[in-house]
């Protein structure tokens, strides 16, 4: 019996092998990556001629090729990393990538990247342009070898390349787009898209909208109860003004008083006879008050003036919203229409298949019941447009007003950094400033108005003495001083500082306010105008999606008929849904005008 002898190896010369394999798959792979990376054109060739009658390092430039040749449909590609020159003739159009040697670099041409790309930008390669063309280009190969180079491609970074043709495709496939210029602009991406394809809105322009808007607005202006009362409001304040100044002028005060009666101890001495009293006071000194409160009521009468215009801006947006929502309501009555009729056609075809075939008869039911369901909705869009009616009668009266019929206007987006900066100029933060400015002067008034005040009096009296002599003229210099009133004046100075100070909060209330109005409505704006089309290219897919069902129940019997109903009533809900926001979009953009007090401004003159 033979026994065998256990064997061991020592693990020192296994790692040794084991890591020479791993270090050698590794560097083969660097030089395998290292070669792939750079590739030259070959142009087409002939046969090989040979090489006594053709220098070896004689440069060859690139044939020119032909302008209505379609390099993706009619070139070959293919990666060949053959070092020996095909001796066949080449297909028309191949293109035979083949690696350069480390010993031979073609130099880059003058249109390739800058050094200073960045490593992970996006390389894409075209040919040269025929500029560089004609250069010399140095051999890929060694000097022996006879076969002509083709200029090098340039490489460039994917931003600077046109896109190719299969990249729009797939682009448009899945909807995306990226317009430059519109894209400037700050628009949605669909809705740029729409814009750069030129498509046109058929209707009334953007001027003819403003001037029919513009028009409602002064109709409504000159019968709005609110516009009134601001002006009345306005002629109060102007008239405060004149009160205010005529103290300035000299104060006359005539009086009349009777002979006096006496009665108790000592009315026996006789006393003087009634008469007439004139007094002249004319201010000489008031530490400014006066010229405080004419100051006080001019800011007061300033702030009256931007309540109107106020007024104005608040009663223009709502005559506006008021004839975009009678649009919208009038549109989607017509959409209601249109479904109650489609239902009202399958709910007669079904009764006249009902009458020879009583099976379907629950088919009838469904179309019935849908039909109803309809006739539901026309009636309640009738009855918002309707109220959409009445608001705007009682807005601008029984004037016919011109509302277009059409699904789309012609109301561009807003700028929202214009807005923002005119925004601090609103009607509404105006008044709050104005009405600072009045309560800070009124304060002043009132501390002026505890001050000594000197007058210059004349007075004159038709009353007589005992001995019937009758007074002269006087004149004199007074000082009057309220020196205790319980704390009143400063009371009064207190108060009117404290109202400065609730004005002021209010314009930073305002100005916030309406800063967030006008980005919200922005927001909103785009937002319903970008889902509005996407709601009308489902529009698009779900008619189509109503129309195949309808024929595959018809005609194949393929589909059910509450499919067809379920189709049916899906395309009426996309179309209702793109309309509402599409409308409601134009509601936003309106509100940003009003919200940065300009909409009357681009009713006018639409900036």
């Amino acid at each position: 019996m033979t026994v065998s002898k256990q064997r061991r190896f020592r693990l020192t010369p296994a790692a040794w092998l084991v890591s020479c394999c791993l270090f050698g798959g590794v560097i083969a792979q660097q030089a395998i990556a290292e070669e792939l990376l750079t590739f030259m054109p070959v142009a087409p060739q002939k046969p090989a001629a040979p090489l006594a009658k053709k220098p070896a390092a004689a440069p060859v430039t690139a044939p020119q090729r032909s302008a209505n040749v379609n390099r993706r449909d009619s070139e070959l590609a293919s990666f060949n990393p053959a070092p020996a020159p095909v001796s066949t003739p080449a297909a028309r159009g191949t293109l035979e990538f083949k690696p350069m040697t480390a010993d031979a670099k073609p130099a880059r041409p003058a249109a390739a990247a800058p050094a200073g790309r960045k490593a992970n930008d996006v390389l894409t390669f075209e040919p040269a342009s025929a500029a560089t063309a004609d250069r010399t280009i140095a051999p890929a190969r060694p000097a022996s070898t006879s076969a002509p180079v083709a200029p090098a491609y340039a490489v460039k970074p994917a931003v600077n390349a046109a896109p190719s043709a299969s990249r729009a495709i797939r682009e448009a496939q899945q909807q995306v787009h990226s317009v430059s210029a519109l894209s400037l602009a700050a628009l949605p991406p669909r809705l740029a898209a729409r814009r750069g394809e030129g498509t046109y809105i058929s209707g009334p322009s953007e001027a003819e909208l403003r001037a029919v808007f513009n028009r409602a607005v002064e109709a409504a202006i000159e019968r709005a109860p609110t516009i009134f009362r601001a002006k009345a409001e306005q002629q109060a304040a102007e008239e405060d003004i004149a009160e205010a100044e005529g103290q300035r002028w000299p104060q006359v005060d005539i009086g009349t008083q009777t002979s006096p009666v006496n009665f108790g101890k000592g009315s026996d001495a006789e006393t003087g006879s009634g008469g007439i009293n004139l007094a002249v006071t004319t201010p000489v000194y008031d530490w400014g008050r006066i010229r405080h409160s004419i100051d006080s009521r001019k800011r007061l009468s300033h702030a009256a003036d931007e309540s109107l215009e106020s007024e104005k801006e608040t009663l223009g947006y709502e005559v506006v919203t008021t004839m975009i929502e009678l649009g919208k309501q009038r549109i989607i009555v017509d959409l209601s229409q249109q479904f109650a009729d489609r239902m009202n056609e399958l709910v007669k075809m079904l009764a006249g298949i009902v009458a020879v075939d009583r099976g379907r008869s629950s088919e009838l039911t469904q179309a019935k019941a849908r039909m109803l369901q309809a006739q539901a909705l026309r009636d309640s869009a009738n009855a918002k447009a309707k109220d959409a009616e009445i608001t705007l009668r009682k807005l601008v009266g029984d004037r016919p007003v011109a509302i277009p019929r059409t699904t789309e206007w012609n109301i561009r987006l807003a700028n929202l950094d214009l807005l923002l900066n005119d925004a601090k100029e609103h009607p509404t933060i105006r008044k709050a400033t104005a009405e600072t400015e009045s309560a800070e002067l009124q304060a002043k008034a009132v501390r002026a108005g505890g001050l000594p005040q000197l007058n210059w009096v004349i007075s004159k009296s038709t009353a007589e003495d005992t001995l019937g002599r009758e007074q002269p003229w006087q004149t004199n210099l007074s000082v009057t001083w309220g020196a205790f009133r319980g704390g009143s004046t400063r009371a009064a100075e207190r108060a009117a500082l404290q109202r400065a100070d609730a004005s002021r909060y209010e314009v930073d209330q305002q100005r916030r306010d309406l800063e967030f109005r006008i980005r919200t409505a922005d927001h909103d704006a785009r937002t319903m105008l970008e889902r509005s089309e996407l709601y009308r290219e489902l529009t698009n897919e779900s008619g189509r999606i109503r129309e195949d069902f309808f024929q595959q129940w018809h005609h194949l019997g393929k589909r059910t008929l509450l499919d067809v109903l379920s189709a049916e009533n899906e395309h009426y809900s996309n179309q209702v849904s793109e309309i509402t926001n599409r409308f409601d979009g134009y509601q936003s953009i309106l509100r940003q005008y009003a919200g940065a007090g300009t909409l009357a401004r681009w009713l006018r003159t639409g900036s």
